[in-house]
């Protein structure tokens, strides 16, 4: 009679445990359903709307991109030459006004030149000849800003009559873009709220709060002077004409998703 009891005490105990395990694993299935609702908005009706919106304006500053090669018998001798040209080079731009923050070293060297006194011979197999160092070549790249852009034509010019033979640009940009790109995209967000309302009045429903805003953004020139300096051109005129600058486009893409009511 004790034993039956005691088993009628455990089955109870026992269904009234796997009852309580039963509705804890129920409440946890409620509450992580309820927060994947919430993570990916799935308890909210919203709208999304894309808009785009460009801003044209001139370029403002020109870069013009030097590139320095001399040859010498020594290392020192080749540096020596390429140091005398970047100091006409220098003394030059500061002569155009033209600041020391807006003229950049890219990066320059000495490399030896190497040669192969190679054996002639009439036999298998041929020795190999001896290779040894018959000079070097020093290099420097230097970019100067000309933030008067119409004035980069004559300052190319003038680096041309230095008697440098490598010269490309100028390559015109705007240099204030994060402004230009501000306004882009302040006139996206009103083309984009715009179509909002309007789709929002179609569907008769009401606008809600924001609830994702993703930019995409750029800038490209819409026109561009070819501007390479070649060595095999270097006749000027007395006076250098202004290239044409063109414009620049920056284009600002926006999407806002709302909620609605």
């Amino acid at each position: 009679m004790e034993t039956i009891t005691t088993n009628k005490r455990f089955i109870k105990f026992t269904t009234i445990l796997m009852g309580l395990l039963c509705l804890l694993v129920v409440a946890k299935i409620i509450h992580t359903l309820d927060n994947d609702k919430r993570m990916f908005g799935q308890q909210e009706n919203t709208i999304s709307v894309t808009a785009e919106a460009d801003v044209m304006a001139v370029p403002d500053v020109a870069v013009i991109t030097l590139n320095v090669e001399k040859e010498g018998k020594t290392a020192k001798e080749a540096q020596g030459l390429v140091n005398e040209m970047v100091t006409k080079i220098l003394a030059y731009t500061k002569d155009q006004k033209i600041e020391d923050k807006d003229i950049k070293s890219e990066y320059g060297g000495v490399n030896p030149k190497y040669k192969n006194n190679q054996i002639y011979c009439i036999t298998y197999p041929c020795p190999q000849g001896e290779t040894v160092i018959v000079g070097y070549t020093a290099t420097q790249s230097i970019t100067i800003k000309v933030r008067n852009a119409d004035n980069a034509n004559e300052v190319r010019t003038g680096l041309a009559n230095l008697g440098i033979t490598n010269i490309s640009g100028p390559t015109f940009s705007i240099d204030d873009e994060e402004a230009l790109k501000e306004e882009a995209r302040g006139k996206a967000i009103e083309k984009a709220r715009a179509k909002a309302k309007v789709l929002a009045k179609e569907l008769h429903v009401r606008l809600g709060d924001v609830v994702s805003f993703s930019e995409n953004s750029g800038g490209y020139p819409i026109m561009y002077a070819n501007a390479m300096m070649k060595s095999d051109s270097m006749a000027t005129p007395e006076v250098a004409p202004a290239l044409p600058k063109g414009e620049n486009k920056i284009t600002s893409t926006v999407t806002i998703t709302y909620k609605i009511k």
